[in-house]
């Protein structure tokens, strides 16, 4: 990566982070249809998605570094990592597919899209970087943006009673998300997306795996029993959920962000409330109204400010 010119590196990052949140704006869609469709739980959704997507990536570590580098990561960082996963996978995750029983998948997109917002404002809080004037007009585009896209998609409230409470689930688990991401910058600069995120998710993966027993507990459904309950378009699903949204998507998002920064490339996500609301248009017959529009414009430009404003600072 040192003998790529910063001009092709920085663009290549923000390419890779564009195809990262075009196909996590896929998981929404997918995830509502296995839990509401087929009756798996949130946790079960989560297990499958990570552990599929952690063993993909593992995988590829191990081709691509050779299993003593990876053993030597582990012995210098690994259980910081793995212990990360527990706030990036198993809290985020757990939150995000629970709200998903609760709220639309346009609403959760929405509010799930606000992170790059918060990741600028722990930057600024602990005085990492500071507030510029390209940055709050691309903060302001994007809060806007998941604003009007939320207003989209309030049709569908009738259809969720609780959708309040997904809502809190979602507030959650962008919290969680935002506070993983200013922690793990560093070590994605030292050691790359592949190797990081590899740990990470295989870490967050056992964390699942501790929390499946208080799963019923709260009311979250059976945990671990989709071995009974998945078709076999359902096993399709849950593998495109794993290797491709977590597997394909966290590697290309970790290798993205290594050449743009996190705080530069996380505005990406503005647009992915445009995206979900797209997807769950096509592939849940969900209206589509003019705020969605308005929604694609303002994430757009969003982006445009913060990238170029970032690029001409370089």
């Amino acid at each position: 990566m040192a003998n790529i010119k910063e001009p092709k590196s920085v663009y290549s990052g923000y390419l890779l982070i564009f195809l990262a949140v075009t196909f996590f704006s896929t998981i929404e869609v997918g995830s509502q249809h296995l839990q509401r469709n087929l009756g798996i739980s949130a946790l079960d959704v989560s297990i499958l998605r990570f552990f599929i997507g952690g063993v993909f990536l593992t995988t590829a570590a191990w081709a691509k570094f050779g299993w003593r580098k990876y053993l030597e990561t582990m012995r210098e960082d690994g259980l910081k990592l793995a212990l990360l996963g527990l706030l990036g996978v198993t809290a985020v995750s757990s939150c995000f597919h629970r709200s998903l029983m609760l709220t639309s998948s346009m609403i959760g997109g929405a509010i799930f899209s606000i992170n790059p917002a918060i990741i600028a404002l722990i930057f600024v809080m602990f005085r990492v970087e500071r507030l510029s004037v390209s940055r709050v007009l691309g903060i302001v585009l994007g809060i806007a943006c998941v604003f009007v896209t939320n207003l989209g998609a309030q049709a569908h409230e009738p259809e969720f009673p609780r959708y309040f409470l997904g809502n809190i689930f979602m507030v959650g688990a962008v919290l969680a998300w935002s506070s993983y991401f200013f922690l793990v910058r560093n070590y994605i600069r030292k050691h790359g997306g592949l190797m990081v995120s590899s740990i990470v998710v295989m870490g967050g993966s056992v964390g699942l795996l501790l929390f499946a027993p208080f799963a019923p507990l709260l009311g979250w459904g059976k945990s671990l029993s989709f071995f009974g309950s998945l078709t076999a378009s359902g096993w399709l699903l849950a593998l495109y959920l794993g290797i491709v949204s977590v597997g394909l998507g966290y590697y290309w998002l970790y290798s993205g962000l290594a050449r743009t920064g996190v705080a530069n490339g996380m505005v990406i996500f503005f647009i992915k409330p445009a995206l979900v609301a797209l997807l769950a248009h096509f592939l849940q017959d969900q209206p589509l109204s003019m705020w969605i529009w308005i929604g694609i414009i303002l994430a757009a430009a969003s982006i445009l400010v913060v990238g170029i404003a970032g690029k001409q600072k370089r």
